[in-house]
């Protein structure tokens, strides 16, 4: 078990909360010590991080169904688990994007709707506020183009005969 106790002082410095996030990446199993003004927060619960905010405390789920904040620094905790080093590069989801309506926020909708469908919900979030704060439609793209793989579209096979193509038929 990893003992570890952190400075009040880190919460509001950036490069403080930014080592924060690295040592309490989400995922990492937390056994709480002491938690200030929690009375019914029992010593030795545990609980996953499920991140750590802009002014550095803990986001967590507790496994009593809480999702109280660490304050580190004020509350006392040890840490029992990482989670494994992800690889570096994350598998980026296929969005059959080729041939279809270039719409950006069409684009933007269909490349969202992978990602969440590959459980990477907050990746597609993520992107799309990116790719709509984008100055334009080839920055809009290469956004896109960070989170999913761009696939050709399947295209329904078309009729020869024209009439048939465009619903003229009359029967």
């Amino acid at each position: 078990m990893f003992k570890e106790k952190e400075e009040w002082n880190m919460v509001y410095d950036p490069k403080k909360v930014e080592h924060l996030k690295e040592r309490y990446p989400e995922g990492t199993r937390i056994q709480l010590t002491a938690m200030s003004g929690e009375s019914d927060m029992p010593l030795g619960l545990l609980g996953t991080v499920d991140s750590v905010d802009d002014i550095g405390q803990l986001q967590m789920k507790w496994d009593n169904g809480r999702s109280l904040a660490l304050v580190p620094g004020e509350d006392r905790f040890t840490t029992i688990s990482r989670p494994e080093l992800r690889q570096v590069q994350k598998r980026k989801p296929d969005a059959s994007l080729i041939g279809t309506n270039g719409n950006i926020f069409n684009l933007m909708g269909i490349a969202s709707r992978a990602l969440k469908a590959a459980g990477l919900r907050k990746e597609a979030n993520e992107m799309f506020e990116r790719a709509s704060a984008s100055g334009s439609y080839e920055e809009a793209l290469s956004i896109l183009g960070e989170y999913v793989n761009f696939t050709e579209a399947e295209q329904p096979e078309q009729s020869e005969n024209e009439a048939e193509q465009f619903g003229l038929n009359m029967e």
